[in-house]
């Protein structure tokens, strides 16, 4: 089992920034998802059920940063140029917190592996 998350977190990501032609409705549907998964996790016995939860979780929080950071990019250009009036990076930093989110889901999977 801490292999297969180890190897799900690794995996290149393969997925498209949004799936609908509103990125608003397909924000709105990440967050549903998150909602549900949530609610869902105590009723979770078993651990393998709860990692799957914390997998779909991620994924889902993963698509909408995606999706949130391609529609910046679209719709202020200068973010996507580096010129932004704070001379700060705003696509570095999304892109930061993904890994980072991908080091939480390692940590936890070391963690209820111990």
């Amino acid at each position: 089992m801490k292999h297969m998350l180890a190897v799900l977190i690794f995996l290149p990501i393969i997925a498209e920034a949004h799936s609908s032609d509103n990125p608003v409705d397909d924000i709105a549907k990440y967050d549903q998802t998150v909602t549900k998964r949530q609610s869902e996790f105590k009723q979770s016995q078993q651990t393998e059920e709860k990692i799957q939860n914390l997998q779909d979780q991620i994924s889902a929080l993963e698509s909408k940063i995606l999706t949130l950071r391609n529609l910046m990019a679209s719709d202020y250009p200068h973010i996507k140029e580096k010129m932004s009036k704070y001379k700060f990076d705003y696509m570095e930093s999304v892109d930061d917190t993904l890994v980072q989110l991908k080091k939480v889901i390692t940590q936890t999977d070391t963690l209820l592996n111990q």
